[in-house]
């Protein structure tokens, strides 16, 4: 996924825009991902600000993640947003990434940017039950048989005490 960028530092300030999509598979290593499977869309822009060569756009893409409560899987849409500035000088400043002069290479950085901004957790739905802590029935189905007046065995002490109290 290269930008072909000799054109830009020509016209500066002129905006060139870029649209592409790949497997994921062509980001490098990638098997371990929800999104391993999906195509990747890359759309944006480019420009040579006068100094450095300036990068905008959005990384889509769709993953299979696992909801956090129930364990059921969730298809997760992806719309993270690329932004980065690339230069040619020697010492760099340390947030321009370096490039040289005549294309950029984004397939690590879109790659580091979808890892980077993989969800923490994923809901099957906002108001997911979870499951049963007993017998593990997906509640979102419909309860279980399972007793829900039973006591954690290490406060069953306090529920002696309160027994206790309420026979006085």
């Amino acid at each position: 996924m290269k930008l072909q960028v000799e054109e830009a530092l020509k016209e500066a300030g002129k905006s060139f825009p870029f649209s592409f999509e790949c497997p994921a598979a062509e980001l490098g290593e990638v098997d371990d991902l929800p999104w391993k499977d999906a195509t990747v869309v890359v759309d944006g822009a480019y420009w040579f600000d006068g100094n450095h060569m300036v990068v905008q756009g959005t990384i889509k893409t769709t993953g299979m993640y696992t909801c956090s409560r129930c364990l059921s899987p969730v298809s997760v849409d992806r719309n993270e947003t690329l932004s980065e500035v690339y230069g040619t000088e020697a010492e760099l400043p340390e947030d321009v990434l370096p490039y040289n002069g005549e294309y950029i290479d984004l397939t690590e950085t879109i790659r580091e940017t979808l890892i980077l901004s993989e969800p923490m957790r994923v809901l099957c739905r906002p108001d997911c039950k979870g499951l049963c802590p007993q017998c593990g029935a997906n509640l979102n189905d419909g309860p279980c048989s399972c007793p829900t007046d039973k006591i954690d065995p290490r406060l069953e002490v306090l529920a002696q005490l309160l027994r206790s109290k309420e026979e006085r």
